[in-house]
């Protein structure tokens, strides 16, 4: 197997934060302006939210809308769900302070393997269910230079979210290799490891917890374990 490039998920496989739930951050900036509510009741609403978002269709604008535009629709959903009374100026607030609500750090190993790969001549690339702008924040703050990626593609880049298809074959096109000469890594069995297989990439799920446990997935459990299946 000849790997010419070697393609990321962010969260989970690069960068992990202290959240294990998105809703956990609004809690956060709820509880920074006076507003109480449970992890649970925010986990049902925002299932109910996003219920609701795909049935309006604004689940479909995701990426298509621009970042400020679509968090601003989604903010107002869920907190109206959670019977919030929210003006403009208050959901622009938790649009605001979203990012900068959330710890996260890179794994120990991710800029040793990283600066490997480049080494051994290889292209990076990285693919998250998430804007490009954000993607670039994430990195900065983490002292991972967007630089240091051939090719980032964000929600925004291919209008699409994994596993769609669109996504991967958008992030080869650029790479200019083709997909059995990639390797994907990620920590989703569904968007990563099935979406990059069946677009005919190497998929692998990086599995550091063992909470995966379905067989016949090639599966690693640090990302020093990539290195030994491109030798």
């Amino acid at each position: 197997m000849t790997i010419k490039a070697v393609l990321f998920d962010m969260w989970g496989t690069l960068i992990h934060a202290d959240i294990e739930h998105p809703g956990e951050i609004l809690q956060r900036i709820l509880a920074s302006r006076g507003i109480s509510r449970s992890l649970d009741e925010i986990k049902t609403e925002w299932l109910n939210a996003e219920k609701k978002a795909k049935d309006t269709s604004l689940l479909s604008l995701f990426g298509k809308l621009p970042p400020e535009e679509y968090w601003y629709k989604w903010n107002s959903l869920i907190l109206k769900h959670l019977g919030i009374a929210a003006n403009a100026e208050f959901v622009k607030t938790v649009n605001s302070k979203w990012n900068n609500t959330v710890g996260f750090a890179l794994y120990p190993e991710t800029k040793e393997v990283l600066l490997e790969l480049r080494r051994r001549g290889l292209k990076l690339g990285l693919i998250s269910t998430a804007y490009t702008e954000e993607i670039h924040f994430f990195l900065e703050r983490t002292g991972l230079k967007k630089t240091g990626f051939d090719i980032i593609v964000g929600v925004d880049a291919a209008q699409c979210m994994k596993p769609h298809p669109a996504i991967f074959k958008y992030a080869l096109r650029k790479l200019k290799v083709r997909p059995e000469e990639a390797m994907f890594v990620g920590d989703n069995v569904e968007a990563d490891y099935k979406g990059a297989k069946n677009v005919g990439m190497y998929a692998l799920l990086i599995n550091r917890t063992e909470r995966h446990r379905q067989s016949g997935l090639r599966t690693i459990k640090n990302l020093k374990e990539i290195l030994s299946q491109i030798d």
